[in-house]
């Protein structure tokens, strides 16, 4: 049997100045106060949560660095979606990741 993973993504709320990148995601602009003698905004940026799994231990992270993925068993990158077999879905079962995991 396999197991369909659809990692997750999170919603994180930045203040950006207007001239940002960011900025044409933002829609909330602060009342008082600057940042830069201009009016901030507030934006939510959605990052997706890697999950990094040593033998049967799992943990997440937003912004895993290289040696970190090379040493893990399995790593799934966040905002993603994996075929993962039996063994990581139990895996994952176990450290309470089971709202990830679909049946197919």
């Amino acid at each position: 049997m396999t197991y369909h993973l659809q990692t997750p993504w999170e919603n994180q709320t930045w203040i950006v100045d207007p001239t940002s990148d960011y900025a044409r995601l933002a829609g909330r602009p602060l009342s008082g106060g600057s940042l830069t003698g201009s009016q901030p905004y507030l934006t939510d940026v959605p990052r997706g949560l890697t999950f990094i799994i040593n033998g049967t231990t799992v943990t997440t992270s937003m912004s895993p660095d290289q040696d970190t993925l090379a040493d893990a068993d399995y790593y799934y990158l966040g905002g993603h979606e994996y075929d993962v077999s039996d063994e990581v879905a139990q895996i994952l079962i176990d450290a309470g990741y089971s709202d990830y995991l679909t049946n197919i």
